[in-house]
């Protein structure tokens, strides 16, 4: 697979090298923190991506890596209900930048 993903047709999860549960999802381990996400869930957000400016994408990004730092500093369980919902869709845009550039595998769990 070549690195960065530009095209949506390139997304595939098994080559991406994430190994799938029966249920379709996987978990990452951010710091002590482990996220639970499904494949369909990580391709369509990768796809999302890839249809935003450059320049909105990074802003995003930059968005969702300082509400991630807080909510990782703070603790998950500690946040609101709609704080912890704001987080895990965080994790998910930061891990579908990751995928897209094939910076990913360091974050799966084994």
């Amino acid at each position: 697979m070549t690195y960065p993903i530009t095209d949506a047709d390139e997304i595939d999860i098994e080559k991406l090298g994430i190994p799938l549960d029966a249920d379709g999802g996987f978990s990452i381990k951010v710091k002590d923190h482990v996220q639970r996400l499904t494949g369909e869930e990580l391709a369509a957000e990768m796809r999302d991506q890839l249809d935003v400016r450059s320049s909105v994408r990074g802003a995003l990004l930059r968005k969702a890596n300082k509400d991630i730092l807080a909510g990782l500093k703070r603790g998950r369980l500690r946040l609101s209900e709609e704080a912890r919902e704001a987080f895990d869709l965080n994790i998910l845009i930061w891990f579908a930048d990751k995928a897209l550039k094939g910076e990913h595998q360091s974050y799966l769990t084994k």
